[in-house]
């Protein structure tokens, strides 16, 4: 709506209010004059009746006067007093007209002729007492008597007709009046209804523009649905598409870095390597700056570690920082709780971008990660994490541009070092998505100083730890009352849900595919599924939906799989599963899942302390047992079972992928790929063959990059099953 319009309809609306109220008050002083005016009408009636009644009674008095005369009757009986009473009460009507100015006057002139009347034929009775019947009849004849008569009528007349003109002015005022009541009546009437026609007219119109609104809203949000539905499949395809070579290239870069070959040589693939590297951290980081914005980068709550993650961190750059001859250390409070509930992936990339973001910017001195208890309550804490360096430092005009995006403080630094920009944008949407703060201080030449503050839950058993002695060892935590329905298709997978679930107290049913498990839900009542995602006959998506549809259960359902993109875990949601954990399983993460999912207080039993099982590195170039034995604890069945499995598995999977390609089946390949994750996962052999398994499970069909690919794989796992053959038999043979 126009401005114009609107101050149109604003003085309108005043212009209205103003006649109507005109309008009112004219309309009600017409009706009162109107009723004022049927007022007068009655005190005419009224006044003409009390002028005859007078007449009447004078007349009346006369009479009486005259028969007493004329017949001589006795003075005795008081009627002539009763009669001269009668009159004088027929004027106390007319004395309510004095004040009139019109007939006052004459009202008061026509009581006293009465009175004088009353006066005269008092005289006649005394004559008749007195001197007889004729002294009263002469008196009676006598011609003032008979003027005062015609007097009195001539005045009550005369004062009649008086009141009749005045009145007749009032009748006519009156009608005048109601006339104008009328006419302003109608008046009233048709403004209300021509404003009640543009009343309904103009509700209508807002009716329908709201309704419009609405609509487009409606379509807007429609739009803007689909528009974040696309970008989350753009994030997917991209997070797939530029990684997946991008691994590939860093997997065969790193292979050949491991054969012999020339400097020169040499010297390019260390290139190659280097330069994939920061281009997957620019993707990476590009690709996290739009998870952000689409709303899509979730923060996770889950007990940890934290002097354990940050050890991590320290174990990671500590070689890094060396490498450029700097110093890096990790310092953390005693008054700092050992164990803390929050999201430990997004601190270490919070961290991880800060501290790599000083190593970049340092030459000399060192690095210091600092972490101090900032503010203690009663079940949370706020730590301040305190990223010091002693590289260039900034002034204050790039301080305040540090966190913008794609800014550094000048070209110079970007054309030395490199990158984006966009690191320490990342930073500080992360910790604000966890709730927090950050701050930059420093001077140029002498160093930064970047200040997290972040809120974190106190994890059950949370406390100062001690730094001088090892933690107790935790009780291990069972629930014996409990039924776990597995559906998982990979055999090695199956082993070490059975090996964790038998120590944790579970009961449990082992599933092979989708349809097995709906089917065995039909007859039996378990507490909780464990449902892989991708089975032969039936995956775990249409299982859920047959779960939930069809059987009406309500039973929570894991997903578990080895693609561990966010949009993945949305999907699983949106599927009607309730949780999800990544693929290789870990024991603590599926552990937390448990107990949150079971909605019963583990039991706590404490583990029989088993002798530490130390492994000889000699000979194990790709296989990394330290998973295996972990989940085994000692029992070397299970290790034994696992490695059996492992050296069963690897070829038959291998053979599989082959054959699918030969056929053309692409979709076997790819899903024969993802299976194989696991596989290799559990004796530790991921990082050498996980380049290759991504390229192979988003291959395309006739992929001239599938011939080098599966050669390195097929390389990498016979190396691997010498070595699991070999240990095998020098330990379990």
């Amino acid at each position: 709506m126009k401005s114009s319009f609107r101050y149109l309809l604003v003085v309108t609306f005043i212009a209205a209010v103003i006649v109507i109220v005109f309008l009112q008050f004219n309309s009600s002083q017409s009706i009162n004059q109107l009723i004022n005016g049927n007022e007068d009408l009655m005190n005419v009636l009224k006044l003409k009746m009390e002028l005859q009644q007078v007449q009447e009674s004078v007349t009346q008095l006369e009479t009486e006067v005259k028969s007493i005369v004329i017949r001589g009757q006795n003075l005795q009986d008081g009627r002539f007093e009763q009669q001269a009473k009668k009159v004088s009460q027929s004027f106390r009507t007319l004395d309510s007209f004095e004040v009139n100015p019109l007939i006052g006057a004459g009202i008061l002139q026509l009581k006293r002729r009465v009175n004088k009347k009353i006066e005269l034929n008092r005289e006649v009775l005394r004559t008749f007492a007195g001197d007889g019947k004729e002294a009263a009849e002469a008196l009676i004849n006598d011609q003032e008597e008979a003027m005062l008569s015609d007097s009195i009528r001539s005045l009550a007349h005369r004062i009649d007709q008086q009141y009749q003109v005045s009145v007749t002015l009032l009748i006519r005022s009156a009608d005048q009046n109601g006339r104008n009541a009328k006419t302003f009546g109608t008046i009233l009437a048709a403004i209300a209804a021509i404003a009640s026609l543009l009343a309904f007219g103009y509700i209508s119109y807002k009716m329908g523009e709201q309704q419009r609104l609405i609509h487009q809203l409606n379509l807007s949000e429609q739009r803007a649905r689909r528009s974040a539905e696309a970008k989350e499949n753009f994030l997917a395809n991209m997070s797939h598409e530029i990684r997946t070579p991008l691994n590939a290239i860093l997997g065969f870069a790193s292979l050949l870095q491991k054969k012999p070959a020339d400097p020169e040589s040499g010297r390019y693939t260390g290139l190659i390597q280097k330069a994939g590297e920061n281009l997957l951290q620019i993707v990476n980081n590009i690709l996290d700056i739009s998870k952000i914005e689409a709303g899509m980068m979730p923060v996770e709550k889950a007990a940890f570690d934290l002097r354990e993650t940050l050890s991590t961190i320290e174990h990671l750059y500590r070689q890094r920082s060396a490498e450029k001859g700097l110093i890096f250390s990790v310092q953390v409070a005693d008054a700092v709780p050992a164990a803390i509930t929050g999201d430990q992936v997004r601190l270490t990339q919070v961290v991880v971008n800060l501290v790599s973001n000083a190593i970049k910017f340092t030459e000399r001195g060192g690095i210091t990660v600092a972490v101090d208890l900032a503010r203690p309550m009663d079940d949370k804490v706020v730590l301040a994490f305190v990223v010091s360096d002693t590289g260039i430092g900034m002034d204050a005009a790039e301080r305040a541009a540090v966190f913008a995006r794609f800014r550094q403080g000048d070209e110079s630094i970007t054309r030395k070092y490199g990158g984006t920009g966009l690191g320490l944008t990342i930073v500080k949407d992360l910790v604000q998505l966890q709730g927090g703060s950050i701050e930059v201080t420093g001077e140029k030449g002498v160093g930064t100083v970047f200040t997290v503050r972040l809120p974190f839950e106190l994890a059950a058993g949370a406390g100062k730890k001690d730094g001088n002695h090892l933690p107790a060892k935790p009780l291990q935590a069972a629930w014996p009352g409990k039924t776990v329905l597995v559906a998982e298709d990979n055999e090695m997978n199956r082993l070490l849900l059975a090996q964790l679930l038998r120590d944790w107290q579970i009961g449990f049913d082992m599933a092979c595919s989708g349809r097995e498990a709906v089917e065995l839900l039909k007859e039996k009542w378990y507490d909780l599924v464990l449902m892989d995602i991708q089975m032969p006959e039936m995956d775990g998506y249409t299982a859920t939906a047959e779960i939930r549809n069809t059987l009406q259960n309500t039973v929570p359902i894991i997903a578990m799989t080895a693609d561990a993109l966010t949009s993945q875990k949305e999907k699983c949601a949106q599927a009607g599963m309730n949780d999800y954990i990544s693929k290789p399983l870990d024991e603590a993460a599926l552990h937390r899942l448990l107990a949150r999912w079971l909605e019963q207080p583990a039991d706590p039993v404490l583990t029989e302390d088993k002798p530490a099982v130390t492994t000889s590195k000699e000979g194990l170039r790709y296989l990394q047992l330290d998973y295996l034995f972990t989940i085994s604890r000692g029992n070397r069945e299970y290790e034994k079972d696992i490695i059996a499995q492992f050296c069963e598995m690897v070829p038959e999977e291998l053979q599989r992928i082959q054959v699918a390609w030969e056929q053309g089946n692409t979709d076997r390949v790819r899903k024969t790929a993802h299976s194989m994750k696991t596989t290799v996962a559990a004796l530790g052999l991921t990082d050498h063959v996980e380049a290759y398994l991504l390229v192979l499970e988003y291959i395309a069909p006739f992929d001239p990059l599938f011939s080098r690919t599966y050669q390195g794989l097929s390389r990498v796992c016979g190396h691997a099953l010498e070595e699991a053959a070999a240990y095998y038999a020098a330990h379990y043979g």
